[in-house]
């Protein structure tokens, strides 16, 4: 089976306040209805838990479910009856499904949110495909997974920076990690595992520069995708870190020049500076990790407003030295 997982360990009203700067897509707003495959998976019977049905409601979404993120097999296995039942007894997940039952009784402001933002989406990539929206529980793995038609939500994974469980896992999930784990921070995730999907990577050069524009780029659609939200939301930022990086705009960016980070294509300093992270390694405290993203989403607003590109022509655009070039970044 080929389909794609995306890792994102990853409250506000985002909904639909039309405003004259955005395009008006109130016709292209369809209802959104977030299935609750974590509700039907631990309504199970623990001892002879009805697979046939589950699948029959799911489809390919169960199976990528059971193997992509529960890591139990197909569904079509002989075996796996019995291991989901396994899983669902296991008195740790019940608490935890409990925990999620209790946290998200509904998911209406989730889907009035996702109602206009796939309206955006749709203004803008008429010939995409908008994805159904699952939600489960994945005993803290995967907060999101994507397949070709379809975003799975990990519910566990948006307790809260207070919730318990994550101080007793094995490797205790660090605080700067919650403080995105929270109600307000759901949908931003599964519709930046969507675009990092629907907009590959694929860099004339895989440099510092590349990740950072790219990345720029995917909060650049973000902000199209909802309107209305503070830009620190897009970027996953705190409105203090938002506040430290326009404060820092110049010093951030010479320090990139000076240490000749910019152009360098070593993976391991690549990964250092585009995945989470406490702080921005080399910067003050203060700093948000991937700060440097914010660097890139100023590139990329900058070019926009230099080169008029349409939205669709900035997400196929893969050149990102000549984004930097067209853009005239000059912090």
């Amino acid at each position: 089976m080929k389909f794609i997982l995306v890792v994102i360990i990853l409250v506000i009203s985002l909904g639909g306040c039309e405003q004259e700067k955005h395009p008006n897509v109130k016709s292209l707003v369809k209802d959104v209805k977030i299935e609750r495959l974590d509700r039907d998976v631990f309504a199970l019977d623990t001892l002879n838990p009805n697979v046939k049905d589950l699948y029959q409601k799911y489809g390919r979404y169960f199976d990528v479910y059971a193997q992509g993120v529960l890591n139990l097999g197909s569904v079509k296995s002989p075996d796996f009856p019995e291991l989901l039942g396994v899983f669902i007894k296991d008195p740790l997940m019940r608490e935890l499904a409990d925990s999620v039952a209790v946290t998200y009784g509904e998911l209406d402001q989730q889907e009035e949110q996702l109602s206009w933002a796939w309206a955006y989406y749709s203004y803008y990539f008429p010939e995409k495909v908008i994805p159904q929206i699952y939600t489960h529980i994945s005993g803290f793995n995967q907060s999101v997974i994507v397949d070709s038609a379809a975003i799975g939500i990990a519910l566990d994974n948006y307790l809260g920076e207070k919730c318990v469980f994550y101080d007793l896992l094995a490797n205790p999930i660090p605080m700067y990690a919650r403080r995105k784990m929270t109600r307000g921070d759901i949908i931003r995730d599964a519709l930046t595992g969507w675009c990092n999907i629907e907009f590959v990577f694929s860099p004339k050069k895989n440099d510092l520069l590349s990740g950072m524009i790219y990345q720029g780029k995917i909060v650049y659609l973000l902000e199209k995708l909802f309107p209305n939200a503070p830009e620190n939301w897009l970027l996953g930022f705190s409105r203090e870190q938002e506040k430290w990086c326009i404060d820092n705009e110049e010093p951030m960016w010479s320090f990139l020049i000076e240490n000749e980070y910019l152009f360098s294509t070593q993976q391991q300093l690549i990964l250092k500076y585009l995945n989470e992270a406490p702080f921005t390694s080399g910067m003050p405290k203060e700093s948000p990790g991937k700060a440097v993203v914010w660097s890139g989403y100023q590139i990329v607003k900058s070019y926009v407003e230099k080169t008029e590109a349409t939205l669709e022509a900035l997400m196929q655009e893969q050149d990102y030295h000549k984004i930097l070039r067209l853009a005239g970044y000059r912090p």
